[in-house]
C-alpha cells in the first residue's frame, strides 16, 4: 500500500500439508509392515522407542536431497524389533517386510531400514501433490494473475524436496526462501504484536454470524426447524450472517445488529457465535459450520411485557475477534474475545 502497510488480497487458506503429513505417511508405511496391533503396542508400551523412530525419520526427512543417488539408512529402535518378534505370524522385522506391500523396496540390515533415495522420496509425494494443486487454484485465479513471487516460510519450507517441486512446477514465478525460514513465522508474529497496523486490510477467512430464532416462515423454513417460543412459532438454528467469507475487513471493522431477547424473564442469554466455510450458510448445523464461542449476557429485571433489546456487535482487528453485546435499556456492555490463531474446531 502507499503508506507501507500490507493488504491481504485473498483470505488465508490451505490444509494439513506440512512436514507432519509426511510423518503421517511414514507412520502408515511402518504400520503396514508390522501391523496395526504392533504399532499400537509401540505407541503405548514402548513410547520412547516410538519417539526415537519418529525423531530418526525427522532427521532423514530434513536432510534428504531430491536428486541424490544412493541409499537412505534409518536406525530402528530395539523396542520395535522386539515387538515384531512377538508376532507369531511375522516373527522378525525382515519377515514382516517380505510379507508387506513394500517387499523389495525396503530392507532391514544392521538395525537399519534401507531405501533407495527415490523410494524414500515417495513419502513426500502425496503432500507435495496437494501443495501444488492448491498453489494452482490460487495462482490461476484472475485476481492473482499479477503475482510474480512465491515466498516460502516455516520449517517445511527449508526442505529441498519441497523447494524443488515448487520451483519446477511454477517456472514462471520467482521463488524466495529466506534464511532461517523455520523461524520467519515466529518473527512475523512478534513484529505483528508490536505493530498491529502493519496489515491494514484483510479478507475474511470464514463467514461469521450468530445463531438466531426468527419467526417461522413455512415458505422458506423446513418443518423440522419449527419450535414454539412463548406461544409463537420460531425457526431454530438460523445462521444470521455478519461478515461474508472473502469480504474486505479493515482493522477495527465493526458490524452491529439489534435483537430482542425471546424470553425476557430469563436471568441470562447465551449468544453462540459461529463460523462457516460457505459464503451463504442457512443454518448453524450446515456442513462447514462450527461454533466459535458463546457470550453469556446477564438480563436485567424489567416489568412484565417489557422487551429487552440488545445490540450485538462483532469487531475485527489484530489477531482476535471481539464480540460485544450492549443492553440498550441499561447501557451495560459485555464482551468475549476469541483467539483466531487457535483451533477453531474447539469452542473458545
Amino acid at each position: 500500500m502507499d503508506d507501507g502497510s500490507l493488504e491481504e488480497m485473498r483470505e488465508a487458506s490451505g490444509g494439513p500439508w506440512g512436514g507432519k503429513s509426511v510423518d503421517d505417511e511414514f507412520e502408515k508405511y511402518i504400520e503396514q509392515i508390522i501391523g496395526t496391533e504392533s504399532m499400537q503396542e509401540l505407541k503405548t508400551a514402548a513410547f520412547d522407542d516410538y519417539l526415537e523412530l519418529m525423531r530418526n525419520f525427522e532427521m532423514k526427512k530434513r536432510s534428504v536431497k531430491p536428486e541424490k543417488e544412493g541409499n537412505i539408512h534409518l536406525s530402528v529402535p530395539l523396542g520395535l524389533v522386539q515387538i515384531v518378534k512377538k508376532d507369531k505370524s511375522k516373527k522378525s522385522l525382515e519377515k514382516a517386510i517380505e510379507m508387506s506391500p513394500y517387499a523389495g523396496k525396503v530392507t532391514f540390515e544392521n538395525w537399519k531400514l534401507k531405501w533407495k533415495n527415490e523410494d524414500f522420496l515417495r513419502f513426500f509425494e502425496s503432500t507435495i501433490k496437494k501443495i501444488k494443486a492448491h498453489f494452482r487454484e490460487i495462482l490461476y485465479d484472475s485476481d492473482m494473475s499479477d503475482v510474480e513471487t512465491i515466498l516460502m516460510v516455516g520449517g517445511f519450507a527449508e526442505c529441498e524436496v519441497v523447494q524443488k517441486a515448487v520451483k519446477e512446477h511454477f517456472k514462471n514465478k520467482r521463488l524466495v526462501v529466506p534464511d532461517d525460514a523455520g523461524v520467519s513465522v515466529l518473527k512475523g508474529a512478534v513484529f505483528f504484536g508490536h505493530v498491529p497496523d502493519a496489515i491494514t486490510r484483510r479478507k475474511a477467512r470464514y463467514t461469521y454470524g450468530i445463531q438466531s430464532w426468527p419467526a417461522f416462515n413455512p415458505t422458506k423454513h423446513p418443518e423440522s426447524k419449527k419450535v414454539e417460543v412463548n406461544g409463537k412459532p420460531r425457526c431454530k438454528d438460523v445462521f444470521f450472517k455478519y461478515v461474508t467469507k472473502g469480504q474486505v475487513l479493515t482493522v477495527g471493522y465493526e458490524k452491529s445488529q439489534i435483537f430482542q431477547a425471546l424470553n425476557p424473564r430469563e436471568k441470562k442469554l447465551e449468544c453462540a457465535i459461529y463460523i462457516s466455510d460457505s459464503k451463504d450458510p442457512v443454518f448453524v448445523d450446515d456442513d462447514g459450520c462450527r461454533r466459535l464461542g458463546v457470550l453469556v449476557i446477564p438480563l436485567p429485571n424489567l416489568p412484565d411485557g417489557a422487551a429487552i433489546e440488545l445490540e450485538e456487535s462483532m469487531i475485527f482487528g489484530e489477531t482476535e475477534l471481539r464480540f460485544q453485546a450492549r443492553d440498550i435499556f441499561s447501557g451495560r456492555s459485555y464482551e468475549v474475545q476469541m483467539d483466531l490463531l487457535g483451533d477453531l474446531d474447539n469452542d473458545a
